[in-house]
């Protein structure tokens, strides 16, 4: 361990600089904010000295996540158009920065932003902002108001160490640790040479940054560090007048968090809300973001991301305006999610104690205060014996890289056909290059760009072995799909996929089959019915339910009269209205489902409709015998990026567009009751 002067420390930021860009806490102590460091003494640009302010006012997740940056721009005329990417327009131009004066919770918060943004699928956008970001941390010695990070694990002295995206080893988000050790004379208002800094190497990184000013640092030859720091980690703990104490054991506290999932305080919390979002904009872990669309001309544009928030009103709504999550359920997914879903699946903290989120609510919303609460109001105990634990597991496979994650690939379409009312069948093509690569498999979705307008998610009804052209059904809804219905052959469009969990077929070989699809919903397993039915001496019973509101609404008609001359197949249609197309129930397909006589201990089941639907669906299978693991359903709801990363389509710790869309019944009823 070494330590310097801290009168020595304006130098050593000076020397910083000569190669760096060096933020450092400036502005007043109630108002402090991450600005450069200049060494000259105007108003509102002096160092800040670490014990006179708690926290930054915003966490610097900014440096490495843009409020706004752009994700690609599009060109093109009558012949040509061309997606280039543009994943760090500013990123290196202002070369390497160090951010000094960080607290531990919010290196924490950059630790949590490492994990979330280079694990899985890889965002190439945020690798380019964070390899040009060094952190400084300091420890603070005292604990303000709203800080509850010691219970949390994650405040002053946390140790706590893992291997970054950068192959070294951090200290969740630094590369330095500073400590301030000030003398009694200090604490009293004196200036004293007596007070040092102790300083810690997180990474090789940080090693670097200390050979620069090697020859301010003293060696601890004595070995004392460790004793000081103890010492005043012992300091530290004794300032906290807020805790949370069963955020101690995430088991305990995810139990508690289930028992009071229905408690009547959401809807009080709910009631004083006002939606102004500041608690996530302010919060050092969220990540949430949407797409927006800036146009120069009608030949050419670009997409940006911009930071949104689970609080605001129209985050989780879908096209047509339905929205599954009420305000109650938003207010309580957010303190969910950072308590409980953010930890069970990336096995971080989603809340780092920072406080911030109740200090900048002005309705005084304090969740610390509603946990602790619940823990009065239901012993510990009580919540051990009686809450079930909830067994949840997040298998992913390895993603692919990909330097391009949110450019879309140019292609042209080359068929239209009206399938049904305000639903169109579209046949596209790669322009540039052949369809290469991974196929698309039964269940899976595609990102579709309309250029200009927006991007939406659609599923690929065609055989995993066609490669020479895709075909989607687009049924007009919103404003991407009206778009879409306005193009013409030989339009271009954008691609971005496959993504997604496709459904099982190896699985379902030597029981009956049974498909649901409602209005759209035949198109996701559409590719898995033609494969079932090529290799038919392979199945049992195939029955195929097709449901809509008018005989005109259903998709795949030619289809279902072809698959119904199949020995060993029939299509059952339930409809709304009455026709005189086909033969066809009135009324809902769960009225027919008795009078199938199919097999059901050895029948699988493929249900895709609204959530709604699919719960009614799969109630009345499971009370004719079947088990809610060979009922099989398609999820899609707000898929926003296709990559889990924007956070529109996340349910309790799944995110649709990568644990999904496919997930068995008994998976979905996992998963909290909103969806």
């Amino acid at each position: 361990m070494f330590k310097f002067r801290a009168s020595d420390l304006p130098q050593i930021l000076s020397l910083w600089s000569s190669r760096y860009a060096v933020f450092v806490p400036s502005g007043t102590p109630d108002n402090v904010q991450l600005r450069l460091w200049r060494q000259s003494k105007q108003e509102g640009e002096r160092l800040i000295e670490s014990d006179e302010y708690i926290n930054l006012a915003m966490s610097p997740k900014s440096f490495v996540f843009s409020e706004r940056e752009s994700l690609f721009r599009w060109e093109s005329n009558e012949k040509l158009c061309e997606a280039i990417s543009d994943p760090f327009p500013d990123a290196s131009h202002d070369g390497d920065k160090i951010l000094f004066g960080v607290r531990p919770c919010d290196c924490y918060g950059l630790g949590y932003m490492d994990r979330f943004f280079l694990g899985e699928h890889h965002d190439i956008n945020y690798h380019m902002r964070r390899q040009h970001v060094f952190v400084v941390a300091v420890n603070c010695l005292q604990a303000g108001k709203g800080c509850f990070c010691h219970s949390m694990g994650t405040g002053p002295f946390a140790a706590i160490t893992q291997h970054n995206a950068f192959g070294t080893t951090a200290g969740k988000g630094y590369d330095l640790l500073l400590t301030p050790d000030y003398a009694p004379e200090h604490v009293a208002g004196k200036n004293t040479e007596n007070d040092w800094y102790w300083v810690e190497a997180g990474s090789d990184r940080g090693k670097a940054l200390l050979s620069q000013v090697a020859h301010m640092l003293f060696r601890d030859l004595e070995f004392t560090g460790l004793e000081r720091k103890e010492a005043l980690l012992r300091h530290s703990r004794s300032t906290f007048s807020h805790s949370l104490e069963a955020a101690r054991q995430p088991e305990l506290l995810a139990r508690m968090l289930s028992a009071h999932y229905n408690d009547p305080c959401w809807d009080t919390l709910a009631e004083r809300c006002i939606d102004c979002t500041g608690c996530t904009r302010v919060c050092p872990t969220c990540t949430c973001f949407t797409t927006e669309e800036e146009k120069d001309s009608e030949h050419s544009g670009m997409r940006v991301r911009v930071w949104d928030s689970c609080q605001s009103r129209g985050f989780t709504r879908n096209a047509g305006w339905h929205n599954p999550r009420s305000k109650t359920a938003s207010l309580r997914y957010r303190i969910f999610d950072k308590l409980q879903y953010i930890e069970e699946r990336f096995g971080m903290k989603g809340c780092v104690g920072c406080g911030r989120c109740f200090t900048v609510c002005p309705a005084a919303i304090n969740f610390v205060d509603v946990i602790n609460d619940m823990a009065q109001r239901m012993p510990v105990a009580e919540v051990m014996q009686n809450v079930p634990h909830r067994d949840v597991h997040y298998e992913r496979d390895e993603r692919l890289f990909d330097p391009q994650l949110y450019t879309p690939l140019v292609a042209e379409i080359i068929d239209i056909h009206e399938e049904a009312r305000n639903i169109n069948r579209y046949t596209v093509r790669y322009r540039d290059r052949p369809n290469q690569g991974r196929p698309a498999l039964r269940g899976q979705f595609f990102m579709l760009t309309v250029f200009g307008v927006g991007e939406v998610a659609i599923s690929v009804p065609f055989s995993d072995r066609v490669k020479d052209g895709f075909t989607f059904y687009v049924k007009k809804a919103g404003k991407v799909t009206s778009a879409m219905h306005k193009l013409k052959v030989g339009d271009m469009m954008g691609l971005r996929g496959p993504f997604g969990v496709p459904l099982p077929y190896d699985s379902l070989i030597g029981r009956d089959l049974l498909v649901v699809g409602s209005g759209v919903g035949h198109a996701p397993v559409r590719a898995t019915l033609v494969r079932a039915i090529e290799n038919k001496q392979h199945f049992g019973r195939i029955a195929i339910m097709a449901s809509a509101t008018s005989y005109d609404g259903l998709i795949l008609k030619d289809d279902l009269k072809e698959w119904a001359q199949i020995d060993g197949v029939e299509v059952h249609y339930c409809l709304s209205k009455p026709t005189d197309a086909v033969q066809a129930h009135v009324g809902y397909i769960n009225d027919l489902l008795p009078g199938l006589g199919l097999d059901w201990g050895k029948t699988s089941a493929i249900v895709c409709a609204s959530a709604r639907r699919i719960k009614a669906v799969a109630r009345d299978l499971m009370q004719l015998g079947m088990k809610p693991a060979d009922i099989y359903t398609a999820l899609e709801t707000n898929m926003h990026c296709g990559v889990g990363k924007c956070g529109h389509c996340k349910v309790g710790g799944h995110y649709m567009c990568v644990d999904g869309p496919v997930f068995t019944y008994e998976e979905m009823m996992q998963l909290p009751p909103e969806f």
